[in-house]
C-alpha cells in the first residue's frame, strides 16, 4: 500500500507546485494605468518613462503663461500615446496641467 501511496503523493506535490498566483498591484497615483495602459506592456513602459522625464523637468516658473502650461500638458499626453478628445486624454491633460502649475 505504501508503494502506491508514495507516487500519488509525489504527483500531488508536483501539481501543487505549479499552481501559483501572480498579482499586479498598481499604485493609486499611477497615471499610466489610469490612462488605460496595461501594466507590463511596451506602451505602459513608454508612458512611465515619458512621465518620469516630464516630472524630472519640474514645475514651471511663475511667469509661464496658462496657455503655455496647457499646451505643454497636451503635448505630454500625446507623447504618452493618448488620443485627443478621449476621456483618458482629458484626465491626462488635467493631471499634467496640475503638475505644471506654479505653486
Amino acid at each position: 500500500m505504501l508503494k502506491r501511496l508514495v507516487p500519488v503523493l509525489v504527483a500531488a506535490v508536483a501539481l501543487g507546485a505549479c499552481a501559483t498566483e501572480t498579482r499586479v498591484v498598481v499604485a493609486p497615483d499611477d497615471a499610466c494605468a489610469t490612462y488605460g495602459f496595461r501594466v507590463g506592456t511596451a506602451a505602459y513602459d513608454q508612458c512611465r518613462a515619458r512621465e518620469y522625464s516630464a516630472r524630472q523637468q519640474g514645475r514651471v516658473v511663475v511667469g509661464y503663461s496658462e496657455p503655455q502650461i496647457y499646451a505643454d500638458a497636451q503635448a505630454a499626453c500625446r507623447a504618452y500615446g493618448l488620443v485627443p478628445y478621449d476621456r483618458t486624454y482629458d484626465v491626462c491633460v488635467q493631471r499634467e496641467y496640475a503638475a505644471r502649475r506654479p505653486v
